[in-house]
C-alpha cells in the first residue's frame, strides 16, 4: 500500500473517530424565552461532557417549522430528533398528558412537583410508545388572563374570545361565560394582531414574548395553572449513540431540572413587573372571581378523568390526598 493510501486511510479512521451526532431541537420560544435558555444551557452542557460527539442545536422561535400538536409525532417519527413542548398540546393524541394542565389543580410550584412526582412513570410509559424518552420537565409560571380591561367578576368574561392552550382551559373558561378558543402559539400572535382575540389566558414569560402590551391593557393573575414543559427526544436516535453518551445525557438531564425548574420560579414576578412597566394594569383576582373559577376547574376534574384513561383516577385521588 502507498504512503498517499495509507495516509488517506487513516484520516478516514481519525474523522469517523471523532464524527459528531447533530440534533436539531425545536422549540416554539424565542431565544430570549427563560426556557430556550435552559436548553441552550442543556445543549451546551451536552456537548462539553461527551467530547463533542453530541451537539444539538437548539431552533428558537419554531423555525423548524412544527405547531404544538405536531411535535409529539414529529419526535415519534423521527422527523425531528429532539424537541421541547409543553404536554398541554398533546392531549389529542395522548389524553393523560393533560393531568397537569386541569385549572386550578395545581396553584403553585410545589403542587406542581408533587403531581408530576406520581404522574411520571405514566408520562414515560407514554413517552416510549411514541418512541421517546422524556430528558427533563420545567413547570412554567401560572396562567393569567390578559384582557382589554381587567376582570373584576365572572360576568366581565361574558362571550370574551379568549385564546386557550388546552382542552380543559377551554371548556373551563366557557363554563365561566367566556367564548374560548384553542389554538397553537404561533396563530394566537396572529389572531391577536389582526382582532381576531379579546384576550389570552397564558404566561407572564409568554406575556412578555408576544410584548401583549401593544394590543391589551390589563393582566389578572388568576395562577390557574402551571403547564409542564417537556425536552423528550427519539428513542432511535437516542439509541444510536454510544451506551456512555446515553448514561452522560441522561445525567445532564437529572442534574440540571432543579436548576432548570428553579428558574421558571423566578419567572412570575420578573415578567409581570416587566409587563407593569409596559403600562399594562396587573390586578390580582377578587375573592369571589377565584371561588366562581375554582367551582367551575373541578367539574374539568371529573371529565378528564372520565376521558384518559385508567391510570387518570388513581393519579388524581393520590395526588389531591397528598395536596390537601
Amino acid at each position: 500500500m502507498s504512503i498517499r493510501a495509507i495516509t488517506a486511510l487513516a484520516l478516514l479512521f481519525a474523522t469517523s473517530a471523532h464524527a459528531e451526532t447533530v440534533w436539531d431541537m425545536h422549540i416554539n420560544f424565542p431565544t430570549g424565552n427563560f426556557d430556550t435558555q435552559n436548553a441552550i444551557r442543556f445543549a451546551d452542557a451536552v456537548k462539553a461532557e461527551t467530547n463533542g460527539d453530541v451537539v444539538i442545536n437548539v431552533m428558537a422561535g419554531g423555525s423548524l417549522g412544527l405547531k404544538g400538536p405536531e411535535v409529539l409525532g414529529a419526535v415519534r417519527d423521527g422527523i425531528v430528533p429532539i424537541a421541547h413542548f409543553h404536554l398541554d398540546t398533546t392531549v389529542g393524541d395522548e389524553p393523560f398528558f393533560g393531568i397537569q394542565g386541569q385549572p386550578y389543580l395545581t396553584r403553585n410550584f410545589d403542587d406542581a412537583a408533587k403531581l408530576d412526582a406520581l404522574a411520571r412513570p405514566v408520562y414515560e410509559q407514554i413517552a416510549e410508545r411514541n418512541n421517546q424518552k422524556i430528558l427533563y420537565s420545567v413547570f412554567w409560571p401560572g396562567a393569567h388572563l390578559y384582557t382589554k380591561t381587567p376582570i373584576v367578576e365572572v360576568a366581565d368574561l361574558e362571550t370574551l374570545k379568549i385564546r386557550t392552550a388546552n382542552k380543559s382551559s377551554t371548556e373551563f373558561l366557557s363554563d365561566v361565560g367566556a367564548a374560548p378558543a384553542l389554538m397553537p402559539w404561533a396563530d394566537a400572535l396572529v389572531a391577536l394582531a389582526s382582532g381576531g382575540l379579546d384576550g389570552i389566558a397564558t404566561s407572564a414569560t409568554s406575556g412578555v414574548d408576544g410584548k401583549f402590551w401593544e394590543f391589551m391593557d390589563a393582566v389578572t393573575t388568576t395562577s390557574y395553572v402551571n403547564p409542564t414543559a417537556v425536552v423528550s427526544v427519539n428513542l432511535d436516535s437516542f439509541n444510536k449513540l454510544s451506551a456512555e453518551n446515553q448514561q452522560i445525557i441522561a445525567d445532564i438531564a437529572e442534574r440540571m431540572q432543579p436548576e432548570f425548574r428553579g428558574v421558571a420560579e423566578q419567572e412570575d414576578s420578573v415578567r409581570l413587573k416587566e409587563l407593569a412597566d409596559a403600562g399594562m394594569t396587573v390586578s390580582e383576582p377578587s375573592e369571589a372571581l377565584s371561588a366562581a373559577l375554582e367551582e367551575a376547574a373541578e367539574k374539568q376534574w371529573d371529565h378528564f378523568v372520565e376521558t384518559a384513561g385508567p391510570d387518570a383516577r388513581p393519579v388524581l385521588d393520590a395526588y389531591l390526598l397528598e395536596r390537601n
